[in-house]
């Protein structure tokens, strides 16, 4: 007579243990691969700081497309807020920025909130994935990386429609680029 062995229950509690070391690894290894935004945003900040010294207020706003991190660290899908673009206010004008859209080669579309204001000399960064949002942060809200890492656009148009700015990469950059 040949009888099956069932499992017990200490064979499921290893499973579960396994299976738990494993997902916590994958956590760490995505959580330690995730770029050094901070330093990133610090680094812009400082550079558009020297730039607004250098040059002389006439009142305008000067919204740009200054950065994009289109290469996540990681799986790009699994890490979407560090897929990102920043935008810059190089002028000495606060700018609205409600209705503005940020667009990529296959219109994936990103629109300003209402009332968002863009002071000037300052940064907001679009992170593809969700979020909070806040003065300094945006959250899309993509389920999927949206940013092409062999090569796309970033369109920023202003709420009539006009484009204001774009920046273009190959995917040989590194996994950012800086356009301005």
């Amino acid at each position: 007579m040949n009888m099956k062995r069932g499992v017990s229950s200490i064979e499921y509690l290893f499973l579960i243990a396994a299976a738990l070391v494993i997902v916590l690894f994958v956590g760490h290894q995505l959580a330690t691969m995730t770029s050094d935004y901070a330093a990133v945003i610090d680094d812009i900040s400082d550079e558009i700081a020297r730039g607004l010294t250098n040059q002389s207020c006439n009142g305008t706003s000067e919204i740009v497309i200054y950065y994009v991190h289109y290469d996540a660290g990681g799986i790009d899908h699994w890490n979407l807020n560090d897929e990102y673009v920043v935008i810059a206010n190089l002028g000495c004008k606060d700018e609205e920025l409600s209705g503005w859209k940020l667009v990529d080669e296959k219109e994936h579309t990103y629109i300003f909130p209402s009332g968002f204001i863009l002071k000037a000399g300052k940064t907001v960064t679009v992170h593809t994935g969700s979020g909070t949002d806040t003065d300094t942060d945006l959250y899309w809200g993509e389920k999927r990386a949206v940013w092409n890492n062999n090569g796309d656009t970033a369109y920023l148009y202003d709420a009539s429609g006009n484009l204001v700015d774009s920046c273009s990469w190959t995917g040989k950059e590194g996994g950012a680029v800086s356009c301005h």
